[in-house]
């Protein structure tokens, strides 16, 4: 099976639709992993976006692998109980999952810590609040044949609730939804204890891998950790999808292409 590798548009310059192009052309990529403000800037007009969206990747043949930061520069919590910002939150979300339907996207990644910051409240209390908003959008998302993909984040990245790859597993049980899978980001192999036996044994529950680097740095040179994850995910056909995410303010055209070399050297040879 044909590997397929994607990067997210963090990775280059805001709101360009002719770099994001060259890009997947130029580096012989199958698509992106697509934040919608770093194109966009804002959430205003989003039909209209879109539409215009919809339109360039057609013509320009390019794909999306999955949407992510979706709740970037939005003030939401999942936890604060009032019910004009949860109504806020679903009808964003609902527009969120028509944006898949429209660029033929089947994966959401979830993975905001600001959207999930559980301060002083009870982990149980939070685990229930969890469960509950997530289960109810099981129907929705097994009409429209769309995913969610809850990621973990280390607390070094300032989350204080999903920072345990062990306790996302059991959550996403909990809901039991053939919809809502795992992110899994290799940022959780660098600062904090982890196997790759805990992968191989919660694979069924995997639907998107994302690849980073310490601080989501430059692949200047894979390390270690990821090198071993990369050598030990091959031997999965079922895995042949992987995203790069970097955010740096110092990428350019050479170091955005030395990022790419490095990594298809590790994962396609």
């Amino acid at each position: 099976m044909k590997k397929e590798i994607y990067i997210s548009n963090l990775a280059f310059s805001n709101h360009n639709f002719t770099l994001l192009k060259k890009i997947v052309k130029n580096y012989n990529l199958q698509g992106i992993d697509f934040a919608p403000i770093n194109l966009w800037n804002n959430w205003k007009n989003s039909k209209k976006k879109i539409f215009t969206l919809k339109n360039f990747l057609k013509k320009n043949k390019i794909k999306i692998n999955a949407v992510q930061g979706i709740f970037y520069k939005k003030d939401f919590n999942l936890f604060d109980n009032k019910k004009l910002t949860k109504k806020k939150i679903t009808k964003h979300i609902m527009m969120i999952i028509n944006l898949c339907e429209k660029i033929k996207c089947n994966k959401i990644i979830i993975g905001s810590s600001k959207f999930r910051k559980k301060g002083d409240l009870d982990l149980k209390e939070a685990d229930d609040i969890f469960i509950k908003f997530f289960s109810k959008y099981k129907n929705i998302l097994k009409k429209k044949k769309i995913f969610f993909c809850i990621e973990c984040i280390p607390s070094k990245y300032g989350e204080d609730y999903l920072y345990d790859f062990n306790h996302l597993v059991r959550l996403v049980k909990k809901i039991n939804s053939s919809q809502i899978k795992i992110n899994f980001d290799t940022s959780i192999y660098h600062f904090s204890k982890f196997n790759f036996d805990y992968f191989k044994k919660n694979q069924k529950l995997i639907k998107n891998i994302q690849v980073t680097e310490p601080n989501f740095q430059m692949f200047t040179k894979l390390s270690k950790k990821n090198t071993d994850f990369v050598k030990k995910l091959k031997r999965y056909k079922k895995f042949n999808k992987i995203s790069l995410e970097i955010i740096s303010k110092r990428m350019n055209k050479f170091r955005l292409e030395r990022s790419i070399s490095v990594f298809k050297k590790c994962y396609i040879n």
